[in-house]
């Protein structure tokens, strides 16, 4: 019983997932006004509109918020970093017994990220994951065609979407790219399937 049950959970995170991932296509596709590509957080602000405006009430199941720069606080939820946008059921409506439920998925945005940056941008949504348990993480490159996909660390690649989304001629151009680098599963004292 516990595995049909853990098998219609994996159903409903991946049908979440795709619902989202059209959304936010959508969405960085309807960017168009090039001032917000010169600044990161004008660029967000338009992007949580954009989001809201497809998933409003209902889209997702039990009408998860959509907020920005979220702060995380250590006391509550075991890490103190803040995404730029996620996507997640409040632990104050009630219902969830622990801070990791509920929870969609988490969004870095970067504008231009250099290598290191998007290190930095991965290495939040990897605690994301590891401690909050969202089961989808998204790292946004804006202003360029790098997604930065083979920088995301394996621990989170089967989970991470990146995305880059610049205009060209005035027209948004997305580009979308999973990471290559699978999780490999390690023999004890193996180092070879860490997170590199």
């Amino acid at each position: 019983m516990q595995d049909h049950a853990k098998g219609n959970e994996l159903k409903t995170t991946r049908s979440i997932s795709a619902v989202f991932l059209t959304a936010l296509n959508e969405s960085l596709q309807s960017i168009s006004e090039p001032v917000l590509y010169g600044d990161e957080r004008g660029f967000q602000g338009a992007l949580l509109h954009e989001l809201n405006a497809r998933l409003g009430h209902n889209v997702l199941p039990d009408d998860p918020v959509i907020q920005q720069e979220y702060q995380k606080r250590f006391r509550h939820h075991g890490i103190k970093i803040r995404p730029d946008i996620i996507v997640h059921i409040p632990f104050e409506r009630g219902g969830m017994e622990d801070r990791d439920e509920g929870n969609f998925v988490a969004i870095e945005l970067k504008r231009r990220a250099t290598p290191k940056a998007a290190r930095h941008a991965f290495a939040s949504l990897s605690q994301m994951k590891r401690i909050l348990k969202y089961p989808l993480t998204v790292f946004i490159n804006v202003d360029t065609e790098e997604t930065r996909a083979a920088l995301c660390p394996r621990s989170i690649a089967e989970q991470t979407v990146c995305f880059a989304v610049r205009l060209n001629e005035g027209k948004p151009v997305v580009k979308a790219e999973r990471s290559t680098r699978a999780r490999k599963k390690t023999v004890a004292g193996d180092k070879r399937g860490s997170d590199r």
